[in-house]
């Protein structure tokens, strides 16, 4: 089952700034597709987040939306650390007024309570008539019904949970509040701001909004949202400055102009927020944004020692690369900024759509789709850097994928803005454990040409040579039976069996 397995050594400067600091080896572990189990119903699954029970690190979930043939948005459970998947339906019954669920983020709390929310789309426009909140207390087995968590017209909405506060924690959620409806395909010429808020009874009651960005940047958009270990909420966001081609999805060739990536922090826990510090304001458009409501955040994260990294796309070597910054101080201040593919810079080839993930140990890892190893430029696969030292030195990049997917098989949408663009989601997963990490992504290997059909594909890196707060040594999690404990009417569901054009697998990760 470990053929192909790829092992990678060592830790490679990622400019002249960077310095080692250890060594490590990663094993990658074979592909598993997460979402390819309804055959006779292919359609367009992308946009993974995947979470662990914190207190049970078998059971793993993994979120995620549709985007063809209509929108919607689904839940993939594993009762074995995600060596196996199977499907749950967390809304069985949407609100009233709702036509389909989109864009699920999820959170657990301490007792192990999963908590998923989505936004709750209508007519033809697939207007936003709310956000939407569910929640299980039995691994999915069972969902409670939809709870309103905030009105029509809102974006973009993330969602953290701070385990340290009251008897369930703290759930964080930031948006983007419009202020009229918008037009197909952007948003109108209106201040749009982002917002927050926070509950601190599962969900019941939320403080009332507070806006967290700042005044003067009336175009920010695609929040991402990550709470420290000292409390400390961070929210990252873009702010186009003048980019109005992009923010109103009028058509164009890409904005010649810069972007900002922008940070802002709350030291009260949520209850206010700073005004943003700048990350990078160089930042150069790596080409249009396919859909304003969908456009990828950048990646945030913050590590084991309150350490602040944020990661995203960027043009200015003349191709899509992905950059690096980190703050050392609660992110009042951040490094310059350091490319993270360690291909030749300036050789034509796009890196995109990075995600963070930071491990207990204090190692952070950063995935991204890849065209490196595809002359044309058009096919992707994922690889992954990690640091272990903040963001100062980055690994070598290492690839996860054995086969290549077709960045020509999507979704399209019917707007300016989109033209010639196919969608490939506003996110892939990491879940950062002390010696391993899950990586999960949109894949079209077994996507027919000419169809919108996605699958997500998860596979699990192991790291060798870390220190094991588990106590199992360097290979991670320890090898469990392939069923999915806790899911109900899933017993002996752990072993299934995918064909579909030349695979054929059980999942298992030996």
């Amino acid at each position: 089952m470990m053929a192909g397995m790829l092992v990678v050594s060592g830790l490679l400067a990622a400019g002249s700034a960077a310095r080692t600091t250890a060594l490590l080896r990663a094993e990658v572990g074979v592909e598993t597709p997460a979402t390819a189990t309804m055959l006779s119903q292919p359609s367009s699954q992308n946009s993974p987040m995947v979470l662990a029970d914190p207190t049970d690190a078998r059971f793993v979930v993994l979120a995620h939306r549709q985007d063809a043939p209509s929108f919607g948005c689904g839940l993939q459970v594993s009762g074995d650390g995600g060596r196996s998947w199977i499907g749950v339906n967390p809304v069985p019954a949407l609100p009233e007024g709702a036509d389909v669920c989109y864009a699920p983020e999820v959170v657990f709390d301490d007792d192990s309570r999963l908590y998923y929310l989505f936004i709750a789309l209508a007519g033809l426009g697939n207007n936003p008539t709310g956000v939407y909140l569910v929640t299980s207390d039995d691994h999915g087995r069972t969902f409670t019904p939809p709870r309103q968590v905030l009105g029509p017209s809102h974006y973009q909405v993330r969602m953290a949970i701070d385990p340290g506060m009251g008897a369930r924690g703290r759930i964080h959620i930031v948006w983007l509040k419009a202020a009229s409806d918008s037009a197909l395909g952007g948003l109108t010429p209106d201040p749009n701001p982002l917002f927050a808020s926070y509950s601190d009874d599962g969900g019941q009651r939320w403080s009332a909004p507070v806006q967290v960005s700042d005044t003067d940047r009336p175009r920010a958009v695609a929040p991402a949202i990550v709470v420290a270990p000292d409390h400390t909420v961070h929210i990252a966001y873009y702010d186009l400055r003048d980019d109005v081609r992009d923010y109103q999805g009028l058509e164009g060739p890409p904005w010649d102009g810069d972007w900002s990536v922008v940070v802002t922090s709350s030291t009260d826990r949520g209850r206010g927020f700073g005004r943003g510090v700048v990350v990078d304001g160089e930042i150069s458009p790596p080409g249009r944004v396919m859909l304003i409501y969908t456009m990828p955040p950048p990646a945030l994260a913050a590590d084991s020692s309150n350490r602040v990294l944020v990661a995203w796309t960027d043009g200015r070597t003349g191709d899509p690369d992905v950059y690096l910054s980190w703050s050392a101080d609660g992110g009042r201040s951040f490094a310059p900024a350091q490319r993270v593919n360690d291909d030749p810079v300036g050789n034509g080839k796009d890196q995109y759509l990075p995600r963070l993930g930071a491990a207990p140990s204090g190692r952070v890892d950063l995935a991204f789709l890849d065209r490196r190893d595809d002359p044309a430029n058009v096919l992707n696969d994922t690889y992954l850097a990690w640091t272990e030292d903040g963001g100062r030195s980055l690994s070598p990049n290492t690839k996860l994928t054995s086969q290549s997917s077709d960045s020509r098989i999507g979704q399209r949408y019917l707007v300016p803005s989109a033209e010639g663009l196919y969608e490939m989601g506003g996110r892939i997963g990491v879940l950062s454990r002390s010696t391993s990490a899950i990586v999960a992504w949109p894949d079209t290997r077994n996507s027919p040409t000419g169809t919108a059909q996605q699958d997500v594909f998860t596979t699990t890196v192991r790291f060798l040579g870390a220190a094991d707060a588990d106590g199992r040594g360097g290979g991670g999690l320890p090898v469990v039976p392939l069923t999915l404990a806790g899911v109900g009417g899933a017993a002996g569901l752990g072993v299934f069996f995918l064909r579909r054009r030349g695979i054929s697998s059980t999942t298992a990760v030996g």
